[in-house]
């Protein structure tokens, strides 16, 4: 072969894969930044918000008129719960890892390219220690119209990138899946974090919780020097960007994220100070950093990352609303007049754990039939004699609704607070039951089974079943204001020996055979019924859901709190812990099973007394 032709067949070969690499870069789009044949801006997101999330603003930043902006701990303020307080529409559009540099740049290029009425500035003391720290790394590398880097060298990098970025999506589009992957951790809609799975997870004992394998940096928090070594560049370009947001019309609202009570060890407080006096010369600013909620890891994520419920916390601080839970010291405006005073409260701060003032232990029963004879029920004389022990004994029942309050607005509970509820919705139970309870003055909750509301046969097989109330039971037992009606499934609680199907669902599970879309279907569609019945019933849909057989993963957790689910019980035996500004501390509840012929003794045991 000669010379001319070698060198001709050898760029031949360099053209097809550059040209290849090219083209699966352009189409596949890793990063947001060209054609995303997928639309799979999440992915994009996530891969480097940086990039992705630009390019999804320009392309929609007609729709918002405000923007969050900062590092990750942005991630819990959400877009929607600040929209339903201020009337805006804003986009959080934080990045991971961001420092002040990225920050201003960001602030910069929305204030020039869209309407922009608010930006809410999320910081913390890493503001001050990091700074401008580079782009090295193509999943960091700020985009170039942004950071005014040069257009053709970006581009091209992101052109020619390692085509295992383009390929690594190909191969997760496959895995891609309704609940969060590694790969996928953002809504695009809002530019907030996806934490569906992360807020429908029990938290609750606080000793169970530091057991968990996710927890377990709190049991040996990280111990590090952090000094804020960048904190001239801090003070120069806060100003910077409260200047750009005046010159703009821009109202800045500036925050300073809650730290974990550990961390502060890491610091120096003078240092501390003097970052809290640069910004407080700078601008007006509310500081979250020391509270009842930093003594508390239960209310982080992890040793940095707060929960969304306490980015809720936040905003009703901020809007003054006073039917969200926060703790007295939660949160300090500072301006100019009253910095001298804050830093004083600030440097004297004393953290309290005093756990017992924002979390109460429930007991919840679990009872079914009312019955001389079933393997699942007990005799009326064993259930009188039990409710009158327990009411005697000093225990108030609570109704849900009443655990809501407690949970998401702080209010009191009565002294010893316990829950009582029956599973499938007997006939007993309002035959029974109810006239006891309502003797007794003492609330429950039956979870009815949708499709045998009414029947003493099963559906059309003409089988006789144990007899459930009917709808006039029902509504007559809500109205009485003892009895609540809640969720047990419309029909995922079949029985084995009476189903003409090979395919019985015993309880929620999900079959082996079944995809992820036609399960969520079936869940869903399940979930719409039995919402409908309820509502027939309460005049209002489902806020509590009892698992047939006890059976739930972390995805029907998720499903459950999407569709507005605020409590899921089990049949796990044990005492809940449940803690006020902690709504997931209402799933995955634990019941305490009452069997036949159970000793009282064994019962008062069970529940605390």
């Amino acid at each position: 072969m000669s010379t001319k032709k070698f060198f001709i067949m050898f760029f031949s070969v360099l053209l097809i894969v550059f040209g290849s690499i090219l083209l699966l870069n352009l189409l596949v789009d890793p990063f947001g930044l060209f054609f995303d044949v997928y639309k799979w801006d999440s992915y994009n997101f996530t891969q480097n918000p940086r990039t992705a999330k630009i390019n999804y603003i320009d392309k929609n930043k007609d729709k918002f008129d405000s923007y969050i902006v900062g590092s990750s701990g942005c991630g819990a303020i959400k877009v929607d719960t600040i929209n339903k307080y201020s009337g805006d529409t804003y986009y959080n559009s934080f990045y991971y890892g961001s420092d002040l540099m990225d920050t201003y740049n960001t602030i910069k290029y929305l204030s020039e390219t869209a309407n922009v009425k608010n930006v809410l500035l999320g910081i913390n003391y890493n503001t001050a220690m990091f700074f401008d720290v580079g782009d090295d790394e193509i999943n960091q590398r700020m985009a170039a119209k942004v950071s005014d880097k040069n257009l053709f060298n970006f581009y091209t990098s992101y052109l020619f990138a390692n085509p295992r970025y383009a390929v690594e999506k190909i191969k997760n589009k496959k895995e891609d899946s309704f609940f969060q992957k590694a790969f996928d951790v953002f809504i695009s809609e809002t530019g907030n974090y996806d934490k569906n799975l992360r807020d429908a997870e029990n938290i609750g004992n606080y000793n169970d919780y530091l057991d968990k394998p996710t927890y377990n940096v709190f049991k040996a928090y990280p111990k590090v020097n952090k000094d804020l070594t960048e904190i001239e560049n801090f003070s120069k370009y806060m100003k910077k960007i409260k200047d750009l947001c005046d010159e703009k019309g821009i109202n800045l609202q500036t925050v300073v994220f809650p730290i974990y009570w550990e961390d502060f060890d890491n610091y120096k407080l003078d240092e501390l100070e003097k970052f809290y006096r640069s910004l407080g010369s700078v601008t007006d600013f509310w500081d979250f950093s020391k509270s009842t909620i930093s003594a508390d890891s239960r209310y982080f994520y992890d040793s940095t990352h707060f929960r969304n419920s306490v980015g809720d916390m936040m905003l009703a601080k901020i809007y003054n609303d006073k039917d969200i839970y926060m703790p007295d010291d939660f949160g300090y405006h500072v301006n100019q007049k009253n910095i001298d005073d804050f830093i004083s409260w600030f440097k004297s701060y004393t953290f309290k754990f005093d756990y017992a003032s924002y979390e109460k232990e429930i007991p919840i029963l679990l009872l079914h039939d009312i019955d001389d004879e079933g393997i699942y029920s007990i005799s009326k004389k064993q259930f009188e004699r039990q409710m009158r022990l327990i009411r005697d004994s000093g225990f108030n029942t609570i109704s849900f609704n009443e655990l809501y309050e407690y949970t998401l607005s702080g209010k009191a509970l009565p002294e010893n607070p316990i829950i009582i509820t029956f599973d499938d919705g007997y006939q007993s139970n309002y035959d029974i039951a109810y006239p006891i309870l309502k003797e007794l003055d003492m609330k429950a909750t039956i979870y009815v089974i949708g499709h045998s509301i009414g029947k003493d046969t099963y559906k059309d097989t003409g089988e006789k079943i144990i007899p459930h109330f009917g709808y006039d039971e029902a509504i007559e037992m809500y109205e009485s204001g003892i009895i609540d009606i809640q969720s047990h499934t419309f029909d995922m609680h079949q029985s084995e020996n009476l189903e003409n199907t090979s395919y019985v669902r015993k309880n929620v599970k999900r079959f082996e055979s079944e995809s992820e879309k036609d399960y969520i279907r079936a869940f869903n569609d399940d979930f719409k019924i039995e919402s409908d019945i309820i509502n027939k019933i309460t005049n209002e849909g489902i806020h509590s859901f009892s698992y047939p057989t006890g059976y739930y993963d972390k995805e029907t957790e998720t499903l459950l709190g999407l569709s507005g689910v605020k409590s899921t019980l089990t049949t796990k035996e044990g005492i809940n812990t449940v803690i006020k500004g902690l709504p997931q501390s209402l799933f995955g509840l634990n019941r305490i099973n009452v069997y036949r012929d159970m000793l009282d003794e064994k019962l008062m045991d069970l529940i605390g007394r």
